[in-house]
């Protein structure tokens, strides 16, 4: 093992962490030692010490020496990078920044969101500071790793356990969530502070190995005015629930209308509703797990937009993998399309539900809808060009929210799972996908295989969507086979030109 010993006493320190290291962690600084997690022995386990500043550098820089790629550095090392800013305030002499209501004047006034349930706080909180999260640049699975653990480490200290309040369809209580929902945003970075103090052996979170499947997401608003995409990507439970050892992977894709409060409460609670899928009907399977999931995701929603008045819905596109019996199931409403791509194509797995679709249109106009063909395409009762969701209550039965599934064996060739919305499928075709993931691999080396699915949005603008544009990505075998795999050897080009010349 390298690296120093723990110190054996507590160095008390008023600064923070940064105050003691002058040199704040950045991305490919990190030395090759071992990560150590030490025993708890009767010399060290009887009481939390602060780490000096030498062994903050060693748990900084620790490495899993047996993951690869961005697997390898520590927990402390991506919160380190993700709070740098509130970290290198104080050593700057940064005055911490507050608010005051004189301190602007507004120009408009909105009326404020209605409060949320008890039930859906801590969801609506996980996914807020996901979002916040996002915007600073870590990797995907570990923004969802981060929110999940910064949300239980402030609702420890509320007043109410909002993490442990369930679903209940007939009761709707909202006292005190709005201000519980700004607790949670004001206090993640003393969340965060508060286990950078810790050993790694005292604190579990820093411990954290990272597991399951690789996954690249991005979701970007283009030319559209309002954000109404949303996605998760957990490559295992352990990024949804800390607490959790489920190695199966959810991904899933929903694209709002009518607003992005759909959207964004699916993407906030799919993980709540998979966990209690998940623990009571483990063994069946995987394509019925996730609609079932679906379901009573699309059950709390209704009750949710009933009670707070939204007219508008989401798409949904969902993959669970199950690395381990080598089987992914895919469960889907609308036209988010989901895809595999093995060595030699990309192939779309789902059908749009649209009313174009001859078996979707007559389902609505046996519910008693009617399709009218408005600016050239076929709307449900001239209004929408889908004919399932989730949300869209207004528009029940002629909208259904059953979701339609598939499962299959994961082939040796399959390399990746792509979601996408339709602001992608509008302008790509799935030879335009293949071809695309090609040449990011050509262009790009493997270290940088999480930007995969943002160089897939942006090329989409380039391309001329207009609407948002949202990818996720599961990697079904380690991104350095598929670099072996589609990298063109140049070498050998050459080697061809040359005979050819000949």
């Amino acid at each position: 093992m390298s690296g120093p010993p723990p110190p054996k006493t507590n160095e008390k320190s008023s600064q923070p962490v940064t105050g003691r290291s002058q040199e704040p962690t950045r991305k490919g600084q990190l030395g090759p030692n071992y990560l150590r997690i030490i025993e708890e022995d009767e010399e060290y386990g009887h009481a939390l010490l602060e780490p000096s500043e030498e062994q903050i550098k060693f748990e900084r820089e620790a490495l899993f020496e047996d993951l690869h790629l961005d697997r390898q550095r520590s927990a402390r090392s991506f919160i380190e990078e993700t709070f740098e800013e509130e970290m290198l305030g104080p050593q700057n002499g940064i005055p911490p920044t507050t608010e005051s209501p004189q301190s602007y004047i507004p120009i408009r006034y909105r009326n404020p969101p209605a409060a949320a349930p008890v039930h859906d706080v801590f969801g609506d909180a996980v996914h807020a500071i996901f979002q916040k999260l996002m915007t600073r640049g870590p990797p995907v699975e570990y923004c969802h790793w981060m929110s999940y653990w910064i949300a239980k480490q402030i609702d420890k200290d509320s007043p109410v356990k909002y993490h442990e309040c369930r679903f209940t369809p007939d009761q709707y209580v909202t006292e005190n969530t709005a201000e519980a929902k700004k607790t949670y945003m004001d206090n993640m970075w003393k969340a965060a502070e508060k286990n950078l103090w810790m050993y790694t052996y005292n604190s579990p979170l820093l411990r954290t190995k990272w597991t399951g499947i690789h996954v690249s997401a991005e979701q970007i608003k283009g030319q559209r005015h309002k954000q109404e995409d949303r996605f998760v990507a957990y490559p295992n439970s352990l990024y949804m629930d800390t607490s959790r050892s489920d190695h199966i992977a959810l991904l899933g894709v929903f694209d709002g209308h009518g607003g992005h409060e759909c959207s964004q409460y699916a993407a906030g609670h799919m993980w709540e509703t998979w966990i209690e899928t998940r623990a009571s009907h483990f063994e069946e399977p995987l394509e019925k797990q996730l609609k079932t999931s679906l379901d009573l995701l699309d059950e709390r929603m209704t009750v949710r937009s009933t009670k707070e008045c939204w007219k508008g819905g989401t798409t949904a596109v969902c993959c669970a993998i199950d690395m381990n019996k080598k089987e992914l199931a895919f469960a889907w409403l609308g036209d988010s399309p989901g895809y595999i791509m093995d060595n030699l194509e990309v192939r779309k797995v789902t059908r749009d539900h649209s009313p174009s679709d001859p078996e979707e249109g007559r389902r609505v106009e046996e519910a008693g809808g009617q399709l009218f063909v408005i600016g050239g395409e076929l709307r449900v009762n001239g209004v929408l060009n889908l004919t399932r969701a989730l949300g869209d209550v207004p528009g029940r039965p002629m909208i259904s929210n059953q979701a339609e599934t598939c499962q299959r064996d994961i082939e040796v060739g399959d390399y990746l799972v792509i979601l996408a919305c339709d602001g992608i499928s509008d302008v790509f075709n799935t030879s335009d996908l293949y071809n695309l993931v090609q040449a990011y691999v050509n262009e790009n080396p493997v270290e940088e295989y999480n930007d995969l699915a943002h160089y897939i949005c942006h090329e989409a603008i380039a391309h001329g969507s207009t609407d948002n544009v949202t990818v996720v990505i599961g990697f079904l075998r380690p991104p350095q086979d598929l670099w072996r795999m589609m990298k063109i050897d140049e070498e050998s080009d050459e080697e061809e030109d040359e005979v050819d010349d000949e």
